[in-house]
C-alpha cells in the first residue's frame, strides 16, 4: 500500500512491492532486513539509500525515468546521508 512522504519539496507516494524488494535486494546484495538495519545503523552503502528511494517511488506508481531524475536530483546530487532518513521510512513501511 502507498504512502505520502513530505519529501524533495513536496508529496510523494512511496511503496516498494515483493518486486521492488527483489531489486532492492539485487541492487544491495544484502535483504530488505540487513538494508534497514545498515540504515539505522550508519553502516549503510550508497545502494542502501539511493535505490531505496528509487524503488520506493517507482513502486509508489512514479515513472522510472521520472523517479531516476527526482534521485538524481535530489538524492545523489547532495550528500547522502541527507536522505538515509527517508530512506529509512520507505523501508520501514515496507516492512512494517
Amino acid at each position: 500500500m502507498a504512502r505520502d512522504i513530505t519529501w524533495a519539496g513536496g508529496e510523494h507516494s512511496f511503496d516498494l512491492r515483493i518486486e521492488h524488494l527483489r531489486a532492492l535486494q539485487d541492487a544491495c546484495d544484502a535483504g530488505p532486513e540487513w538494508v534497514l538495519s545498515r540504515l539505522m545503523s550508519k553502516q549503510w552503502r550508497v545502494d542502501d539509500v539511493v535505490a531505496t528511494i528509487r524503488l520506493g517511488l517507482e513502486g509508489g506508481g512514479m515513472p522510472k525515468e521520472q523517479a531516476r531524475k527526482l534521485v538524481a536530483q535530489h538524492v545523489e546530487a547532495r550528500p547522502l546521508t541527507l536522505s538515509v532518513l527517508t530512506a529509512q521510512a520507505v523501508l520501514m513501511l515496507a516492512l512494517g
